[in-house]
């Protein structure tokens, strides 16, 4: 594949549609291969839990994503993580389109720093988070805090994939991953941030 070939979103660029494209250009950049010219170019990816779902279509020098079109493969999976569980299972084509969709690997450190790098200077976000990894017993500073800037969650994986993107805030919360200690506006903005950041639009 091409390092050049780019990823085109065609029509309501829902979340879903975002997060899709998004995950395929980092495939893309970590130089993931396309699939063949000989076998099936496109899959639906629906969501689980509500009605979303992104067409993506390979073409001869493009990745083509919709929220619009059908295919014989079908695979569900979060909307905000859309690595196919079951796309081994799909032969050739199935491992290759998996690999493009799957996450990099990344420590919750440098998840962190990554993510407030794109983030931390949005609007209504808090100067700095002090960020608590409770089975690591460590701590990581973003920015500059104050006393109304603090995230626990529980584990180093819940942390990385919330930084990283691959988790929601709302989800981390419901989930029990997350404590935090942030006033309603700061939270406000950090929400609107970590979805950005999901769609890749930070």
């Amino acid at each position: 594949m091409s390092e050049n070939t780019q990823v085109a979103v065609v029509g309501p660029p829902t979340p879903m549609v975002l997060s899709v494209a998004r995950r395929l250009r980092d495939g893309i950049a970590r130089g993931e291969m396309l699939p063949g010219a000989d076998g099936p170019r496109s899959v639906v990816l629906r969501a689980a839990g509500d009605a979303q779902r992104a067409h993506i279509a390979f073409t001869d020098d493009a990745v083509v994503v919709g929220a619009v079109g059908d295919a014989e493969l079908v695979w569900e999976v979060n909307w905000f993580d859309p690595e196919p569980a079951d796309s081994d299972a799909a032969g050739d084509f199935g491992k290759v389109v998996g690999r493009l969709l799957s996450a990099r690997t990344v420590d919750w450190r440098t998840a962190a720093a990554d993510f407030w790098a794109r983030a931390g200077a949005s609007d209504g976000m808090p100067t700095g988070l002090v960020v608590t990894c409770v089975d690591e017993e460590a701590e990581a500073v973003l920015g500059t805090p104050t006393t109304e800037g603090s995230a626990r969650p529980r584990t180093a994986a819940a942390l990385a994939a919330f930084f990283d993107g691959r988790s929601t805030l709302v989800g981390a919360l419901e989930g029990g991953e997350f404590g935090m200690n942030l006033s309603f506006p700061h939270f406000s903005a950090l929400f609107g941030a970590d979805l950005k950041v999901v769609c890749g639009e930070l």
